[in-house]
């Protein structure tokens, strides 16, 4: 009888937990109704503040870069890496730099958003690539 029990009890955890992973989203994309969503940290600040403070400042941005970026590559199809093999941190660097030169009144969040938008076409889309 104890061994039934038990190989029940593995069927239905087994069935729980499938039926939890079908419920699960696709995607894990979080925006309210509007598609509005909450940008926190130095994703807030301008382009301007970006370059004027970047010699004293850059890990700090880079570090909120680094976890855009990871979080970009968890929630986006087909994309292991989007820094991909061919573009290196100091590359980055500069086309941000360039970006907020020009476009010092937007956000340094919407830089990052354009800076996505071209590194997309060179991402690595899986981890052996």
């Amino acid at each position: 009888m104890l061994i039934s029990i038990l190989k029940y009890s593995s069927m239905i955890k087994a069935l729980l937990l499938i039926g939890l992973i079908l419920l699960m989203p696709s995607k894990l994309i979080a925006k309210d109704a509007t598609g509005e969503y909450n940008t926190m940290g130095l994703g807030n600040n301008s382009c301007k503040a970006f370059v004027y403070e970047y010699d004293d400042s850059a890990s700090y941005y880079l570090s909120w870069l680094a976890g855009y970026m990871t979080a970009y590559n968890l929630t986006q199809d087909d994309t292991y890496s989007i820094l991909g093999n061919n573009k290196d941190v100091s590359q980055i660097q500069t086309w941000l730099l360039d970006y907020c030169k020009f476009n010092g009144e937007q956000t340094f969040e919407h830089a990052v958003i354009n800076l996505m938008r071209n590194l997309r076409y060179f991402r690595e889309r899986n981890k052996n690539e």
